[in-house]
């Protein structure tokens, strides 16, 4: 019985880690993989990237470019790659940072609906109450200022990708700890639970997984939605490094540049978006 008790509590761990974060699995294993190959900072209009040969490059609010503080004479074509680049992470930053803090919405209504159907009404429900609410400050701490404003600084990150998914991982490794931590009351409430249903572990069993779907159906369309926005994030990022190429392939002085990159998983995809970007 003890095994089966563990069974049931993993099944509704999955279920939180499934439902919580489809949105970035399917993000970065079916659309597009994008890590960062040089820093970016980005505030109140100025994108700022420093390339692996320590050059740095500026593009303003209005798209003027410089290199190194030196201002950047600009031909048409170049001026409108520029322009391209600029304006797609102007749209990728604000995009990641809302299915983040949309990620951590639909997380804490997973996980907090979960032990609220093991535990009922129980200290455990404020300690993730806690640990959402600071996870949520972390993320508004790391990427606004005091005014509301986006900050980005990815010299502050721990990892490579396109943001730091440190938060995801500090979640993980938080839930995983409290679930230990009470895994005492979760047995105990689970086995309370049986004994209302006479004892009958298949009894229980339909009625959690029913529970379970239901919870599925509930969060469906707000996962659903969260995965058509990373699509969306991708289709940008791949604008911008598209023509982040341009750029370093027309404009002297960034040979080094490659800030964004991407692992091109449908190479007819990435065809017909250049023929697209042709038009």
């Amino acid at each position: 019985m003890s095994n089966k008790l563990l069974l049931s509590v993993a099944v509704t761990s999955a279920l939180i880690s499934g439902h919580a974060f489809a949105h970035d699995t399917s993000f970065q294993n079916n659309s597009c993989d994008m890590e960062l190959d040089g820093h970016i900072q980005y505030y109140q209009g100025d994108l700022t990237v420093q390339m692996d040969n320590g050059s740095v490059m500026t593009i303003d609010a209005q798209h003027n470019m410089t290199i190194n503080g030196e201002s950047v004479s600009l031909d048409r074509e170049q001026q409108r790659w520029v322009s391209e680049y600029y304006n797609n992470i102007d749209i990728a930053i604000p995009m990641t940072l809302t299915i983040a803090s949309e990620g951590l919405e639909i997380a804490n209504v997973a996980v907090t609906e979960v032990f609220t159907e093991l535990l009922g009404g129980d200290q455990m429900g404020d300690d993730f109450n806690e640990l959402f609410n600071s996870l949520e400050t972390k993320l508004n701490t790391s990427f606004y200022d005091d005014a509301g404003n986006i900050r980005v600084d990815s010299t502050k990150f721990d990892e490579p990708g396109w943001f730091d998914e440190s938060w995801e991982q500090e979640f993980e490794t938080q839930i995983e700890s409290l679930i230990s931590e009470s895994m005492g009351r979760i047995l105990i409430a689970v086995g309370t639970q049986m004994l209302w249903e006479g004892g009958d572990m298949s009894e229980f069993e339909q009625k959690m997984e029913r529970w379970g779907e239901d919870l599925e159906y509930r969060l469906e369309s707000q996962a659903a939605s969260l995965e058509e926005k990373g699509e969306a994030l991708c289709k940008v990022l791949k604008k911008a490094d598209y023509a982040e190429g341009k750029m370093q392939a027309s404009i002297s002085g960034l040979d080094d540049l490659n800030l964004l990159d991407i692992d091109h998983r449908d190479h007819q995809e990435q065809r017909g978006h250049n023929d697209e970007m042709k038009m």
